[in-house]
């Protein structure tokens, strides 16, 4: 499913404002970056201190993987869905969950 970076980036956006209210505070020391492409084919990369350190240096940083998310899916549908959980799966390791935690 390919669509264009502007509309990739609404998608990203979208989902990032779609988690409960109660955990935005804790998403103000993220930076949410969209690239084009992974040399590792990944969907999505958290980097940072997590949640417990906020405000401790450089914000932390998801970045998200545009060509990894449209060649793991075929419709749109498919693409908001994975753009979705991508998110909440990166959110989890600010939240300082490891991947065996993480439901996604």
């Amino acid at each position: 499913m390919r669509v264009s970076m502007q509309q990739f980036e609404q998608l990203v956006q979208t989902a990032v404002d779609s988690i409960p209210e109660q955990f935005q505070p804790y998403l103000e020391n993220i930076v949410f970056i969209v690239e084009e492409s992974s040399p590792d084919e990944l969907m999505g990369l958290y980097h940072g201190a997590g949640a417990l350190h906020a405000g401790q240096g450089f914000p932390d940083q998801i970045t998200l993987y545009k060509r990894s998310h449209e060649r793991a899916t075929t419709t749109m549908e498919e693409l908001v869905e994975e753009v979705q959980r991508t998110i909440l799966h990166e959110v989890g390791h600010h939240f300082g969950m490891d991947e065996d935690d993480l439901p996604y």
